[in-house]
């Protein structure tokens, strides 16, 4: 026998067999505990949807039992009455537990299969249904008092504290022992069987986001990181929601993200490192044209040689000498304000300039 998730595809075989196992307690005295609408689709679904709910197979894939598993705290179980828990330690609880009749000792199984999940399990049944609570009895519940469901309903309340013998020694049986269902409606005696889990889901999104996410990390520099990253988060996050292995999609989302980490600290660094750089380049060209290197001489000299040239160009046009000449004559007797004694404009200016 082997236990698995249950999946979306497993919901009209489930359907089935709740509604056999109406019958069958309708059959056996308890009227009033399942109607007609339950557990109903929705809720299937919803325990789907939070890995809550389990199926039992044979080697041919028949489905022999459901059941839902939940770890965790329960609502209707936080008052009790006409007695208390054993004690308040982490638990798990059984819900919605129905078997084909065909395998005999198969909700033993589902029990067993609970207990090496966690030590600890509760469970509630109704007044009326005999057969589970004999079923939890004789499987090491313990009776602890009445609880109400969310409708007020009460409900016989149970609870496995981990301490059974009962326990350890079926579960040892059942770790020694397989048998083949038995297909006739003759009860099979004193027989136990195993259940182990298997996965429902493939691991394709986890490989496929791990695969991703290393390419990244190594091409981390280059901005292709980026989609392959994106890519690597979102197969990873997709095998989380599915009820399968979830190492790889875990690895792959991690090693994304340190991709993109790395590729924003890479560029960073080459951002400032390469306005550093201008900033250098800028500072030698000004500092170069001030001081006395090649390029500040050159241009130095020019400008020295331009203001001589506009010197020289000046008096040349002014005074009427060539370099070679004095300041203030072109002859030694020449003087600054009459340099041509006998010059008609001299005297024209002294008669009538301002020095007359």
């Amino acid at each position: 026998m082997y236990v698995r998730r249950s999946n979306m595809e497993d919901i009209p075989a489930m359907m089935d067999l709740y509604a056999q196992a109406r019958v069958f307690m309708r059959e056996n005295g308890n009227l009033n505990q399942w109607d007609e609408s339950y557990p109903s689709r929705e809720l299937l679904e919803k325990d789907i949807a939070f890995g809550n709910s389990y199926i039992v197979e044979d080697d041919e894939k028949n489905l022999a039992a459901t059941f839902a598993f939940i770890k965790g705290e329960d609502p209707t179980y936080y008052g009790i009455e006409n007695g208390a828990w054993l004690n308040h330690e982490p638990y798990g609880t059984i819900h919605r537990l129905a078997g084909n009749t065909s395998y005999h000792g198969i909700a033993s199984g589902c029990i067993s299969w609970c207990k090496s999940q966690i030590g600890n399990l509760r469970a509630d049944t109704h007044e009326d249904n005999k057969i589970m609570q004999h079923l939890l009895e004789k499987n090491g519940f313990v009776r602890c008092g009445i609880i109400h469901l969310a409708n007020g309903a009460p409900r016989i309340a149970y609870q496995f504290a981990g301490d059974s013998t009962n326990y350890r020694g079926s579960n040892e049986q059942s770790q020694q022992n397989y048998n083949q269902p038995n297909r006739s409606n003759q009860p099979m005696q004193n027989q136990n069987w195993s259940v182990r889990e298997v996965s429902s889901g493939g691991r394709g999104f986890g490989i496929a986001s791990m695969v991703l996410g290393i390419i990244a990390l190594v091409l981390f520099f280059s901005f292709v990181n980026i989609p392959l990253a994106i890519l690597a988060i979102i197969f990873g996050i997709i095998q989380l929601t599915r009820k399968a292995p979830k190492g790889m999609a875990i690895s792959g989302i991690v090693m994304s993200t340190i991709s993109l980490f790395l590729l924003v600290i890479f560029w960073a660094c080459m951002f400032v490192s390469d306005a550093r750089t201008e900033s250098t380049d800028s500072s030698t060209y000004y500092e170069g044209s001030e001081n006395d290197d090649a390029s500040g001489d050159y241009y130095d000299g020019l400008y020295e040689g331009y203001q001589q040239g506009y010197k020289d160009g000046y008096y040349d046009g002014y005074y009427g000498y060539t370099p070679d000449e004095e300041f203030y004559g072109h002859t030694p007797d020449d003087s600054f304000y009459g340099y041509l004694p006998n010059d008609d404009s001299y005297n024209f200016h002294g008669k009538n300039g301002i020095y007359y």
